[in-house]
């Protein structure tokens, strides 16, 4: 009975278990059947749910650029700078999926505010299975939300900036601008395009369908931030000089205008100055012909404001002195006339430097010859780049190579005719007389140590030629330059510009100079070229502007007078 018993409850066990089995197995079918179904009705019936939410979760590189580095003047001043901005592409397939492309209203507001053409974006979004067609490099973030309204999807925005330059015209045409692929042309953004740029890094996240970053997963390539570069300008004076050479260029009717102001103690370049400039915030209206840095790609005849130059090669050997009386009555050579504008009959070699005498200085100027003329003008900085930095710079052009001279030639060598110059040679050439014969390097950055220079003309000559230079302004041909309180020195140009077969009918006119006598500290050279409103002579034209430039350095600087205020000019 008892053995029954036993058979009895495993015979009762058994069969629970094999019900349990089977409600197992049928409820794992169940589940097998309903993935089957669920995976047949994701992948066969609907796929674009399963798409749709594929696209929603992408594991994707992405390149990651920093702003590429400042530029800014030597007191800190922003002159260029990058922007965070939005550059735009397109998804046709979910603009078309969106109802965004069948919209005429929507596709209207988003080419309004991408500013493209309508029919240009209905082209470029026309194909449903084309991706990612890029639409605009650079959307402001205001603008960004409005097409973030319009499609959610369609509309991819990338982080991107834009370089922004926010004294405008002022620093254009030394600072310069970028293309469209981001690479510095003109001034110094090309001039120093490989350190201001920054390299991209290269980093592994997820994305969502509209394309933000839902998790980083990592850096893949590690990328550089581009440099910051102080430049030596100070804006406050390259605003001014830009101010006053633009106006006289406008008053005289001028073609252009030139002004550069040097540091004589360390050559840096406090302002440089081009007129007409351009607003490099202004693409849509850009001119390239009024893009490029005069100051130092174009060269001129730079006439009298040689004079002091030739006469220090005099000197140097042993031609002439200063005592010696010159005749200065106009003479005929090789059948030309030379004469002066501002008649004498003689003078020593300090008057011709102070009436500006073209007889006086093509007698000296012959007599020494242009081998050695040519050999002074070198050591001076003539004939090569200053190695200033920037980018598109004259060597000028002295013929020193030259086999055969004319007289002639050999006579107006001497004020100035038969050699080219950069304004920024010509200023740091005034630079190195008012420095006592040294030369020191010019620089576009500011320098953190004074540089060593090199002496280049024998320093008691240039302390003689320092008082001459100085009788120009106080009571020669200079007197629109003379700056109250201060012993300023300087010298008159005219010169007739070269033309084809010769020279035309206008003049460069020039004032180069600097301040004050008694401890130099600014050398400052302004060109204005072909003036066309009936004054043409450097001391008029180009003086005032010398006196305004170099007035508001002084200033600035606090420079201490060194003239007694009842002195005259």
């Amino acid at each position: 009975m008892a053995l029954k018993q036993v058979n009895d409850g495993s015979y009762s066990r058994l069969q629970v278990s094999t019900t349990r089995i089977a409600i197992v197995w049928f409820s794992v079918g169940c589940l097998f059947i309903y993935i089957i179904a669920r995976l047949f009705w994701i992948q066969v019936l609907y796929p674009e749910n399963l798409i749709r939410e594929g696209n929603a979760r992408v594991v994707r590189n992405y390149h990651y650029e920093p702003p590429r580095g400042l530029i800014t003047d030597r007191n800190g001043k922003i002159l260029a700078i990058s922007v965070p901005v939005k550059s735009v592409e397109a998804d046709p397939k979910f603009l078309h999926e969106e109802g965004v492309y069948d919209d005429p209203s929507k596709m209207k507001k988003l080419a309004s505010i991408l500013e493209i053409d309508v029919n240009e974006l209905y082209k470029k979004t026309k194909d449903p299975t084309r991706r990612y067609v890029h639409l605009k490099h650079y959307l402001e973030p205001d603008k960004a939300k409005e097409v973030r309204k319009i499609s959610k999807t369609g509309i991819i925005l990338n982080d991107s900036y834009r370089r922004h330059y926010p004294t405008g015209e002022i620093n254009s045409n030394l600072v310069g601008i970028l293309n469209g692929d981001g690479v510095g042309v003109y001034g110094v953004e090309q001039s120093f395009n490989s350190y201001l740029t920054s390299t991209a890094s290269t980093k592994l996240a997820k994305k969502d369908r509209y394309n933000h970053i839902v998790e980083n997963l990592g850096t893949v390539k590690k990328g550089n931030l581009g440099g910051n570069l102080m430049l030596s300008v100070d804006n406050r004076l390259q605003e001014y000089a830009h101010a006053m050479l633009k106006q006289a260029v406008e008053e005289n009717e001028a073609d252009s205008g030139t002004a550069t102001l040097i540091d004589v103690k360390t050559g840096e370049i406090l302002a440089l100055a081009n007129a007409p400039s351009f607003d490099p915030n202004d693409r849509k209206h850009f001119d390239s012909t009024n893009a490029k840095n005069r100051v130092v790609t174009d060269i001129f005849e730079p006439g009298s404001t040689l004079k002091p130059i030739v006469a220090l090669a005099a000197l140097e050997a042993k031609a002439t002195n200063w005592s010696e009386v010159f005749d200065t009555r106009p003479f005929i050579v090789d059948g030309k006339m030379v004469r002066d504008s501002h008649a004498m009959s003689q003078g020593t070699l300090a008057d011709i430097i102070q009436y500006s005498s073209n007889t006086g200085m093509a007698r000296i100027s012959m007599r020494v010859g242009p081998q050695k003329i040519m050999q002074v003008f070198t050591r001076f900085g003539f004939g090569s780049k200053t190695e200033s930095g920037l980018v598109g710079e004259n060597t000028g052009r002295l013929n020193e190579n030259r086999k055969f001279w004319s007289e002639i030639d050999k006579a107006t060598l001497g004020f100035g005719y038969g050699v080219a110059v950069t304004n920024l040679q010509l200023t740091q050439a005034y630079a190195t007389l008012a420095n006592n014969g040294i030369r020191n390097p010019v620089s576009i950055l500011r320098l953190k140590n004074p540089p060593k220079g090199t002496l280049v003309a024998q320093s008691n000559q240039v302390a003689n030629m320092q008082k001459a230079l100085e009788t120009v302004v106080a009571q020669g041909t200079g007197g629109k330059a003379a700056i109250d309180r201060y012993r300023v020195a300087g010298k008159t140009g005219t010169a007739k510009i070269a033309s084809v077969g010769g020279y035309g009918k206008y003049y460069m006119s020039t004032f180069a100079g600097f301040a004050p006598i008694s401890n130099p500290r600014f050398a400052l050279v302004v060109v204005i070229s072909a003036p066309k409103a009936g004054k043409f002579y450097g001391g008029v034209v180009s003086g005032p502007v010398f006196r305004a430039v170099m007035s508001k350095a002084l200033q600035l600087y606090n420079i201490k007078p060194d003239r007694e205020k009842d002195e005259k000019n």
